[in-house]
């Protein structure tokens, strides 16, 4: 189901223009006057056959919300998925450090399961903490009940922050773990003849984010899920009669996501790793 779906998402990749990803790229040539994030990675670590194009696509409906509440945005705009740091594990480029910056706010968090992660989640979650670390039961339970205490990455990884960030000039590092995303039709699963019928399809998308203070490595941890149905957008399509095509859906989904993440940022994030 997910290999057909990212298929389509692929496609509808291909079709952005140029031109449109060069306007994206003048986003980080803002005159805003807000601290300074250094989009650290967008990533998943809970399946490996998401594209990274469509990483691509979210970092800059994500980069376009941040400038709009005035933060600067610092960062390679072509390589925010981290392709090659994310398939790197014990390397010392910038690349493997942003994965293993990541991954370590990743398994210090309220949202970490060990047993649905990807794998190399799970070998550094051992690696750093131990296994048996992540079966105590009442520990963990009690830990995912504080969703908004913060938490500080490990001594290491801090330095390995502190030095990235401070090279692009950076006050805070965000990074976006992309845990879930998943396509049904009503009473049955997505099959990639149907991309342009959407009465009955569901999407759902869940991610986590991070923002980290580059100087102290304070970690704040945020949850964002969204549900949509195609009928909840189809009255905007009226007057010509259609559905809506799954790529439409998906912007509209990733749309919901950034904003809601940049809100909770600048409403909680920042205050709470101040």
């Amino acid at each position: 189901m997910k290999r057909a779906f990212w298929g389509l998402i692929l496609s509808f990749c291909m079709a952005i223009s140029a031109a449109s990803l060069t306007e994206a790229a003048g986003l980080f040539d803002s005159q805003n006057t807000g601290p300074k994030i250094l989009i650290g990675e967008i990533q998943s670590y809970g399946d490996y056959e998401l594209q990274a194009d469509a990483f691509q696509i979210f970092a800059d409906k994500l980069c376009q919300e941040l400038n709009q509440h005035k933060l600067m945005v610092t960062g390679n705009t072509g390589k925010m998925s981290n392709e090659e740091g994310r398939h790197s594990e014990g390397g010392a480029g910038e690349g493997a450090l942003l994965s293993k910056i990541h991954m370590d706010a990743i398994v210090h968090g309220h949202q970490f399961e060990h047993g649905y992660a990807a794998a190399k989640l799970v070998r550094y979650a051992d690696a750093t903490m131990g296994r048996r670390f992540f079966y105590d039961e009442e520990r963990v339970a009690a830990w995912k009940k504080q969703p908004q205490q913060t938490y500080f990455l490990s001594q290491g990884v801090q330095a390995a922050a502190k030095k990235i960030a401070g090279k692009y000039g950076a006050t805070y590092l965000l990074f976006v773990n992309v845990k879930d995303v998943d396509v049904r039709l009503k009473h049955g699963m997505f099959a990639s003849h149907t991309t342009n019928e959407t009465r009955g399809k569901k999407m759902k998308a869940a991610l986590d984010y991070y923002l980290i203070n580059a100087s102290t490595g304070r970690v704040y941890e945020g949850h964002c899920e969204n549900k949509k149905t195609a009928q909840m957008y189809n009255f905007a399509l009226v007057q010509g009669g259609k559905g809506m095509d799954v790529a439409e859906l998906l912007n509209h989904i990733m749309e919901a996501q950034t904003d809601d993440i940049v809100k909770d940022i600048v409403k909680n994030g920042m205050k709470a790793v101040h």
